[in-house]
């Protein structure tokens, strides 16, 4: 039988788990796309098994769904609606999340906050917080995040960083993204990624991290 899963993670981590499972790699195929594989296997369904076991928390999906059909099946079974505060990614969260069909049901609105003054007026961002913090913060993902929160909406997620290929620093550098999650009356976490590659792969990769990180919050949390 021909098995075709989901992993989220880079290629290296992907490999280093399947050869210390004993797995034969010859047998595999891998197909990367910002962070987000699909592996496709001939074998047993014994030998599925040992795969996903082998694969960890990381295997999102055994049946090759993308990763935002994952969450919005996800947020549909929990009765949760979604929205999303984006800066470097633009709007490809929100894209993924309405690429799939049934999204109107879990998701809310999307905004691109881009400027400082954007992010105060529509999302609350505190001034003080980007003064001293700047927008590519962990404090400023939060905040980004939790300013979407309303009766209408149970979770947010956020993206904060620098997709280059200027603008970067020693202290920041390009590929450094936040991403801010809030979910109803809990504390807003965030998550800091550093990511290589051109300014597109950067803002596809944290794109598609938001998305897995949201869900592998909920998941957790419910």
């Amino acid at each position: 039988m021909r098995y075709k899963l989901k992993f989220f993670g880079t290629q290296e981590e992907l490999k280093r788990r399947l050869e210390n499972s004993g797995a034969d790699m010859s047998r595999f195929t891998i197909k990367s796309y910002a962070l987000d594989n699909t592996i496709e296997f001939e074998g047993k369904q014994n030998e599925c098994r040992e795969v996903c076991e082998a694969l960890g928390e990381e295997l999102y999906s055994e049946e090759n769904a993308p990763l935002s059909k994952v969450l919005v099946d996800f947020l549909a079974e929990n009765n949760l609606v979604i929205a999303t505060a984006e800066s470097c990614t633009g709007g490809l969260v929100a894209a993924r999340i309405v690429d799939v069909a049934g999204a109107s049901k879990v998701f809310y609105e999307g905004v691109v906050t881009y400027t400082n003054e954007s992010k105060a007026d529509r999302l609350s961002v505190n001034e003080e917080t980007l003064k001293k913090y700047g927008a590519v913060s962990e404090q400023t993902a939060k905040e980004m995040a939790y300013g979407l929160l309303s009766e209408n909406v149970d979770i947010a997620v956020s993206t904060t960083g620098i997709a280059g290929p200027d603008g970067g620093t020693d202290d920041k550098p390009v590929g450094l993204v936040y991403i801010g999650i809030a979910f109803q009356a809990r504390e807003p976490i965030a998550i800091k990624r550093i990511y290589s590659g051109t300014r597109n792969e950067i803002r596809r990769s944290a794109a598609n991290e938001a998305i897995y990180r949201t869900y592998e919050y909920l998941f957790d949390t419910l």
